[in-house]
């Protein structure tokens, strides 16, 4: 086992007992403290994940609100002088913002990272794990979001990079072939784009937080992997 397959094993699997997991960590105290630190977070986690709603939480948020609001409505008439005045400034540089900004650059842009990191992290089509729901849960709890129902077998669960932020990856066994999944939750677009090359096809669309990417060799795989995830696919934060 090579330090990169270490790394991502720990990640999604702290708790791992296999045997060539269990020499990989003993081979040095970097290793030792790296799989430490991913099982302290996991259980962290798994910890906050337990905590129990406290009690009457909804009536303290609606009074918590409504002293909110009746704080704000007495400093709404000193500050009205000052929000007209400034008022019509905004809205004429919103609209030289808007014109100047170039139509769905940042679309565009992210279709082809998203592309990039699928070639760039191919080893992870060749990986044939079980992964625990719970695992899933896990890693995107750590996004604010948490699984409500199947989405087939995962087969490869890790953390990825696009865009200059960081999201999950995810590879779905199906009978066409592997379908691979990136959750995004920094990186949000207006609309859906179509994901596609010589070799793969899928699309590139918004979710409630941030965006998704599906892709496979078939495109009908496509439809069905979307409506499975966006009917489990849960963001409670």
């Amino acid at each position: 086992m090579d330090d990169l397959e270490f790394r991502k094993r720990a990640i999604i699997d702290p708790d791992d007992q296999s045997a060539d997991f269990l020499e990989k960590v003993n081979q040095s105290r970097s290793n030792q403290r790296f799989a430490a630190e991913q099982r302290a977070f996991n259980h962290q986690l798994t910890d906050t994940l337990n905590i129990k709603t406290p009690e009457n939480l909804a009536e303290r948020i609606i009074l918590a609100q409504q002293l909110s609001e009746y704080k704000s409505t007495r400093r709404t008439n000193q500050r009205k002088w000052f929000i007209s005045a400034i008022a019509a400034s905004f809205f004429a540089l919103a609209i030289s913002f808007t014109l100047w900004v170039p139509a769905n650059v940042n679309g565009t842009q992210l279709t082809a990272q998203v592309i990039s990191h699928y070639y760039q992290d191919t080893h992870a089509l060749n990986v044939h794990m079980n992964v625990a729901k719970n695992n899933i849960d896990t890693m995107l709890a750590s996004y604010g979001g948490r699984l409500n129902g199947p989405i087939g077998k995962v087969a490869f669960l890790g953390h990825c990079i696009v865009g200059g932020h960081t999201g999950v990856h995810m590879v779905v066994q199906s009978r066409q072939g592997p379908v691979t999944i990136l959750i995004l939750p920094s990186e949000s677009i207006n609309h859906a784009y179509k994901l596609h090359d010589q070799q793969l096809t899928g699309v590139l669309y918004p979710s409630k937080k941030g965006s998704i990417a599906i892709l496979a060799e078939h495109a009908e795989v496509i439809s069905s992997t979307r409506q499975r995830l966006d009917s489990s696919l849960n963001w409670i934060i």
